[in-house]
């Protein structure tokens, strides 16, 4: 080992103590005094108005703590609150407490993540025996800063980010309609476009941060390799997904090459 090897060691294993310490801290914070988790909204509420009457969350705050309500809440019967604005930062992950009635499946529904990834995110939590009073991270990652859009206009997921009987499904199932339309979703350079075994016709996109999206089983290809794509210019058309049997593609995001879930970055789906 060299020398300044020696000397950098100890500085290191402070840091990796340092950010466990940190990372620990933020799940053991005791809970502040008189905390209420929920809101019930009244008829006229709005996200705007709910966050004036609460004063120590901002109204973006509250929509990234419940990102499938709008800003007209009629038909929200309550809203999670955190118990403090940094368990909500715009870059994520946020903090949450499980309340009674909880399970780790109402939570990825709630804030728009996959199962699989709420369950990495937390290896210690049991699911079938969650601990009302302990605090999860909610793995979401600059989900309102990245800019991201969803590939088709009216996203239907058939399939997530999730354990299936295969292993692991790396990406999305999505329902379209016939030869719909695929766009980016965010501007890139292509650095792929054509037949891929298992995915048909295929397109990926480089994009910022070390990313990429993938779109497979096209019927037909609009881009080329080395294109680039600066705005709402569609990849491909949407062929025949035969996982599902029907129209759609197969989306997936790499991030340094490893699928992690769409779902922790795009933005989330209102409530039908």
């Amino acid at each position: 080992m060299s020398r300044y090897l020696c000397k950098a060691l100890p500085f290191y294993l402070l840091m990796l103590v340092v950010a466990g310490c940190s990372s620990n801290s933020r799940l053991e914070t005791p809970v502040p005094e008189g905390f209420i988790p929920f809101h019930h909204p009244q008829p006229g509420d709005t996200l705007s108005s709910v966050a004036e009457q609460l004063d120590s969350i901002s109204r973006s705050e509250l929509q990234r703590y419940n990102p499938r309500s709008r800003e007209n809440l009629r038909n929200t019967r309550r809203l999670r609150l955190p118990e403090r604005s940094s368990d909500v930062p715009a870059t994520g992950p946020y903090y949450y407490r499980i309340q009674r009635g909880d399970t780790l499946s109402k939570l990825a529904q709630h804030f728009h993540i996959s199962l699989l990834s709420l369950m990495q995110a937390n290896p210690e939590v049991e699911a079938t025996r969650l601990q009302v009073g302990d605090r999860l991270e909610i793995p979401v990652r600059a989900r309102d800063l990245n800019g991201y859009r969803w590939p088709v206009d009216d996203p239907q997921v058939r399939i997530n980010f999730s354990w299936q009987r295969w292993g692991v499904h790396q990406g999305l199932t999505l329902e379209t309609q016939p030869r719909e339309e695929i766009f980016p979703i965010a501007p890139g350079r292509v650095v792929f476009a054509g037949e891929m075994r298992g995915m048909r016709r295929v397109i990926i996109v480089e994009h910022d941060q070390g990313r990429q999206s993938i779109y497979g089983y096209c019927h037909a290809l609009f881009v080329e390799e080395g294109n680039r794509l600066s705005g709402r210019h569609p990849v491909c058309s949407a062929g025949h997904q035969r996982q599902i049997n029907k129209p759609g593609i197969y989306f997936e995001l790499r991030e340094n090459g490893q699928a992690v879930s769409p779902e922790d970055y795009l933005p989330a789906l209102p409530w039908n």
